[in-house]
């Protein structure tokens, strides 16, 4: 069950909130926000943003962690919850009910027409992680394996697969064996030698990949760029380096690796307040260098670039504060207001 980080304004009123049959957070005067499992740019933004808020215009986000983000965007278009990260190769799936949404497709695609985007950002690279002493050296040396792709019920669980297929032409079942869980239960299996690969979407540097291999050498696995290029051929899939030195326990960094990179998206609640959301907007780019600071792993999460990768149109809030900074808005985020 995963831990709620919660950030309110009494522990009572953060209690009734809980109970079951309660009404909507933002009734009560406190935000709800769903993010990944920790050690993920998505669960450091949250967390970071929720004490930002909360320091500087005392706006209450309450953090729910270690969420399968599919089921978070449900619940985001539904009203259940106010904040969620929510994956732009997932945007598709809602609007046309399929993949994890083919049992009530036309709950998704209602959902999705209630959600609007705050930010799009750079979420991190995936990180295939080997053993040094198991004898897997490429891609190519995972036919036969025990392959951990992700959660049951995630979006990276299939995107692994697809990446894996991509590189080396080996499909699940038939030539490795594909294995599901939450992400903690999978970094545990990988820790008790139950898993000879974990696929990990996770920040350069993210602390969790150095916590796995603290005890013991590791490998990481480069992707061929060539091999991928149609399926990166869009604007929330970009190739990263893994600069040589990242990981300390790491036997290959020496050198630099090449990566697949993704883009995420922070949205909101479609009928959320566009005072609100001007006032969050604005709140988190002029304190973002001390967001920064606070979480390196944000690096790729700022003004620069807040538009790339994103698929759903902006809420209102956030595009009075883009303009007001001067920012070129892309028409395709306009759509739907």
């Amino acid at each position: 069950m995963s831990r709620t980080l919660k950030t309110t304004l009494a522990a009572g009123l953060a209690a009734g909130v809980m109970a079951l049959g309660a009404p909507s957070a933002s009734a009560q005067g406190i935000l709800k926000g769903d993010t990944g499992g920790v050690g993920t740019v998505n669960h450091a933004f949250m967390v970071v943003l929720s004490t930002t808020l909360q320091k500087k215009i005392g706006v209450n986000l309450q953090v729910n962690e270690g969420q399968t983000l599919t089921r978070s965007a449900l619940k985001l278009g539904q009203g259940k919850i106010d904040v969620s990260i929510v994956p732009p190769v997932m945007v598709p799936w809602m609007h046309k009910g399929t993949h994890f949404y083919k049992a009530k497709p036309e709950t998704a695609k209602k959902a999705i027409d209630n959600i609007r985007l705050l930010i799009a950002y750079g979420a991190g690279v995936r990180h295939f992680v080997v053993w040094e002493d198991s004898g897997i050296k490429t891609m190519a040396d995972l036919k036969g394996k025990r392959v951990f792709v992700g959660p049951p019920r995630g979006g990276a669980s299939p995107v692994a697969i697809q990446v894996i297929k991509l590189n080396t032409g080996l499909v699940p079942k038939k030539d490795y064996r594909e294995i599901r869980m939450p992400w903690n239960s999978g970094i545990q299996a990988m820790a008790d030698g139950k898993l000879d690969v974990f696929v990990r979407p996770a920040g350069v540097g993210a602390a969790s990949i150095d916590q796995l291999g603290a005890k013991r050498k590791f490998r990481l696995l480069a992707v061929n760029p060539k091999a991928m290029a149609k399926f990166m051929a869009f604007s929330h899939r970009v190739f990263v380096t893994n600069p040589a030195g990242t990981y300390n326990n790491q036997s290959n960094n020496d050198k630099d690796l090449i990566a697949d990179g993704f883009r995420h998206q922070m949205a909101v609640r479609k009928d959320m307040s566009d005072e609100l959301v001007y006032k969050i907007t604005k709140t988190m780019f002029e304190n973002m260098a001390e967001m920064h600071k606070t979480a390196v792993i944000l690096r790729d999460v700022s003004l620069d670039d807040p538009f790339s990768g994103g698929n759903i149109p902006l809420h209102p809030g956030a595009i009075r504060y883009y303009k007001e900074v001067g920012k070129k808005i892309p028409a395709n985020l306009m759509a739907g207001g």
